[in-house]
């Protein structure tokens, strides 16, 4: 992969929450994660029901489907903050679900040309907020990504 050059892979926020979703665990405050229900991963997508489990604590809770929330810093299904996400470029939240999330991110921000790809308009590349887009935010915005890779468990 050329870090100069970012081609939009066409993934929306519905396809990188298939992946499990870190999120801060209600019980302990630690690293949880959201994962499709997995006899029903590939007939659901990410509509389908959902776990919430906890490899710190043991802290279990299910989701069986229905209206989901999209966008902002929690996840779509419980409703509960993400793990990955920071203050950044004065007073704004950047967030993400996951490692690929935070892979895709970076590709994008840390990119001087950036090609859309088939979808255009309808990818989570797409939607992102100018101020994720700008260039004058890039050093700022690429150490906070370096930060939250960091508390990955």
């Amino acid at each position: 992969m050329n870090p100069e050059r970012f081609v939009d892979s066409d993934v929306s926020l519905y396809g990188l929450a298939e992946d499990p979703v870190q999120v801060v665990c209600p019980a302990c405050r630690e690293c949880a994660e959201v994962v499709p229900w997995p006899e029903l991963r590939a007939r659901y997508s990410a509509w389908g029901p959902r776990r919430l489990g906890c490899r710190d604590c043991g802290h279990v809770r299910d989701w069986s489907g229905g209206v989901s929330r999209w966008g902002g810093a929690v996840d779509p299904y419980f409703g509960q903050p993400l793990w990955l996400r920071a203050d950044c470029c004065g007073g704004r939240t950047l967030w993400a679900f996951n490692e690929r999330h935070l892979d895709l991110l970076e590709g994008y921000v840390g990119a001087r040309l950036r090609e859309r790809g088939e979808y255009v308009g309808m990818t989570m590349v797409a939607k992102l907020p100018a101020w994720l887009k700008s260039a004058k935010h890039r050093g700022e915005i690429l150490r906070v990504i370096g930060r939250l890779r960091a508390s990955l468990p």
